[in-house]
């Protein structure tokens, strides 16, 4: 699953592997399918159309395990449902396990497309200094300097690295490989887009890849 971290110096990073992440659609954009597959699960929160295979055959809210280390994504979780972009209901293992990072990486830096930061770049062309920059309600500044995180300070993309968290309050530490990542920012300006930047971050690979099938006509019945 993809990650979208919002990140800050001193800032904790609660991680989110593993978690289905449902946010509030801006009611003026929610496509039809998207909206009535939400009045089906408020209807009866026991429904869904498919299910991972951590949560095949359980029903709501039954406690469910993802494979791997907290870095890697796993950790004790329940089973959840959640409505995916084809308007489907999705039951799937959503980690309840708390893991916190303090990453040191200092916030800012996202970038919006080049289409939006069209007045941005031509200003930066004509020297900056002849007029004020344009004055937008994102960013399109980039870093002066590369972002990375405190554990792959003085390190290169590709080397080994370690990440000091904390699990459910106890303090734990797990190896990782530095790596470039894309983060993103979400933001509304004539509907939602996203920002990007790119940070040097020590991490490791997820440790399972959701695999999800339909519901059974068994399943369909407990429903």
């Amino acid at each position: 699953m993809q990650k979208a971290l919002r990140v800050g110096r001193g800032l904790v990073l609660i991680l989110a592997w593993g978690v289905l992440v449902c946010g509030t659609v801006h009611a003026d954009v929610t496509p039809p399918h998207i909206a009535n597959a939400w009045a089906r699960l408020r209807d009866n929160p026991k429904t869904y159309d498919q299910a991972d295979q951590f949560c095949r055959g359980k029903r709501l809210d039954d406690a469910c395990e993802l494979p791997g280390n907290p870095l890697q994504g796993g950790g004790a979780g329940v089973c959840r449902s959640s409505v995916n972009a084809r308007g489907e209901i999705e039951r799937a293992c959503v980690r309840t396990t708390r893991v916190e990072i303090d990453s040191g990486v200092a916030s800012g830096g996202f970038v919006a497309s080049p289409s939006l930061c069209k007045s941005y770049i031509e200003w930066v062309q004509r020297g900056k200094s002849s007029e004020p920059p344009p004055v937008l309600p994102y960013g399109c500044e980039p870093p002066a300097q590369p972002l990375t995180d405190r554990f792959c300070k003085g390190k290169a993309v590709g080397d080994a690295c370690a990440v000091e968290m904390r699990v459910d309050g106890k303090p734990e530490q797990y190896p990782g490989t530095c790596a470039s990542e894309r983060q993103s920012e979400r933001f509304y300006y004539m509907g939602y887009r996203e920002a990007h930047r790119e940070v040097m971050s020590c991490v490791s690979p997820a440790a399972f890849e959701r695999q999800f099938s339909p519901a059974s006509w068994l399943d369909k019945l407990r429903q």
